[in-house]
């Protein structure tokens, strides 16, 4: 019972360490509230896509699964006033790979489904216009 309770105050000072992290990196708040964006600009959220949001969560940024949920909670939160041309626009001073790894995590996500739909086409042509990347920049996003 009592090691129920400490591993329950453990979990949860561990997901807050992920939103505190989140939180505290405008970049980051920034790259997922476009990443979430992404997920809903089709207009549904798919499993598939949830499950790749996750997936990236845990490789690039170090935000295990568990957490995840917290985090959209906070991103909801802040989100909810930022539109995805200003979460972009914290971008256009960071390197260029930086920029073309966003870009490469929103394709991921769009093509989740297996379709890539036109409002989520747009919300990536958007972003990479923000961002100062051309035609050629967004070409190689696609696999071979």
């Amino acid at each position: 019972m009592a090691l129920a309770i400490v591993d329950s105050i453990k979990a949860f000072l561990d997901a807050d360490k992920s939103v505190r992290r989140v939180a505290d990196d405008v970049e980051l708040t920034a790259e997922l509230i476009l990443l979430v964006r992404m997920m809903f600009a089709d207009g549904e959220l798919k499993p598939a896509e949830m499950a790749n949001f996750k997936r990236i969560c845990a490789t690039a940024f170090a935000i295990p699964e568990e957490d995840v949920p917290s985090v959209l909670n906070y991103l909801k939160d802040f989100g909810y006033s930022t539109t995805a041309a200003e979460a972009a626009a914290m971008f256009e001073e960071l390197d260029i790979e930086r920029k073309r790894a966003l870009l490469v995590h929103m394709y991921s996500i769009a093509k989740s489904d297996e379709e890539l739909h036109p409002d989520e086409a747009g919300l990536i042509r958007h972003t990479a216009e923000i961002l100062g990347l051309k035609a050629e920049d967004l070409a190689r996003l696609k696999p071979g």
